[in-house]
């Protein structure tokens, strides 16, 4: 099935810049906790280590690119392992993007109820942003990748100049002691936060609509590289600034330290609003990706030239799902669920397609 016009074709950066804008989104407020619980002050090795796994673990998805560079996982799963269990996995891979956007805009929701719109129902805050998401991807995925070529620097500039003012009160002797950690334990708690470096997976989709596939090594490489190292900044500030022991037990610590930041000559009264406006672009970018590739999975998989009709449709859908955690606590374990099937669907189940091709000897090579 072919979808694609001279509109269609996205850039090797607007691919880079939509891959970042897709894997940064508000789970980064809660990954100093999460790091902290797992290894103290070794947490940001977690970090760097997840960031290294993830990037290696998102070549098996570059090579599917570059092997079927004009075909979907919908098309080239049924291909490799036939009609049937193509079929199947098509369907898990559809479920999963519409799962992991309603946990996006429900952590989103927590976010704001917690430190902004505390009075506004989160329902009204979750409506509100799929509706907008659901417009600018009727419009297709350049559109998509223009805007999140666009918002990156207006979003990632501000970040980095928000975690930087707190360098004057940062304690890095918080990281100590090093390498306290069990090497067993380490090896598990990367493997367990990989899940904060998903997104790539959108490529599953989004892969034949590159004007460049056989440079999705780069495009993969200069993403993964760029969310490790700012994941790792955001870690490493909010553990010298508030220390670890603080960090384990607050639900989000990394927009927790921007409510005790003071810009420098009083420019802002409070950093949080200007945090949580970039926030929300994190958000809005990261749901475009995954409900993008939902909906255009679903479109390929019944044959229809037209992805749009399932943008509507799924809304109410995600509205649904997004509303199943009833408190905080419960969104972080639903938002881990869907870490651990994203993982499974990102790189397991690309693994055995890339293998199996490799063995029957199907697909070609992007030249």
């Amino acid at each position: 099935m072919k979808m694609l016009t001279n509109n269609d074709k996205i850039t090797v950066s607007q691919t880079v810049a939509l891959l970042i804008t897709t894997m940064l989104a508000t789970g980064i407020l809660a990954l100093p906790r999460n790091v902290a619980n797992k290894a103290g002050s070794d947490g940001w090795l977690l970090v760097l280590f997840a960031g290294v796994l993830s990037f290696f673990s998102s070549m098996i998805v570059g090579a599917l690119v570059k092997k079927f560079p004009r075909d979907t996982f919908i098309e080239y799963s049924q291909k490799v392992l036939g009609k049937i269990p193509g079929y199947f996995l098509g369907i898990i891979l559809i479920l999963y993007f519409l799962f992991i956007s309603a946990m996006s805009v429900r952590v989103f929701s927590e976010v704001m109820n917690a430190f902004m719109l505390i009075n506004t129902p989160r329902g009204f805050i979750i409506a509100t942003m799929l509706i907008t998401s659901a417009y600018i991807m009727r419009h297709g995925i350049e559109p998509i990748a223009r805007a999140g070529e666009i918002l990156l620097p207006v979003l990632v500039f501000p970040i980095f100049a928000m975690y930087l003012t707190a360098l004057p009160r940062a304690d890095f002797s918080e990281l100590l002691p090093f390498l306290d950690t069990p090497a067993k334990t380490l090896a598990i708690g990367t493997v367990q936060n990989a899940y904060n470096f998903l997104g790539f997976e959108i490529l599953l989709m989004v892969g034949p609509y590159m004007r460049s596939p056989e440079r999705v090594m780069w495009a993969l490489l200069f993403a993964m590289g760029f969310i490790t190292l700012m994941y790792l900044f955001i870690v490493v500030i909010v553990f010298a600034s508030i220390g670890v022991e603080d960090t384990r037990i607050l639900l989000w610590p990394a927009m927790s330290i921007i409510r005790t930041i003071m810009a420098p000559g009083g420019v802002f009264e409070r950093l949080d609003a200007l945090a949580l406006a970039l926030w929300t672009i994190a958000s809005f970018t990261t749901i475009n990706g995954m409900y993008y590739a939902g909906t255009l999975a679903a479109a390929h998989l019944a044959g229809v030239g037209e992805f749009k009709f399932f943008v509507t449709i799924f809304l109410p859908w995600v509205y649904l799902i997004s509303t199943i955690p009833g408190n905080p606590l419960d969104t972080m374990r639903w938002t881990q669920i869907s870490g651990v099937a994203g993982l499974v669907i990102a790189v397991i189940i690309p693994a055995i397609v890339l293998a199996a091709s490799t063995v029957r000897k199907k697909g070609g090579s992007a030249s």
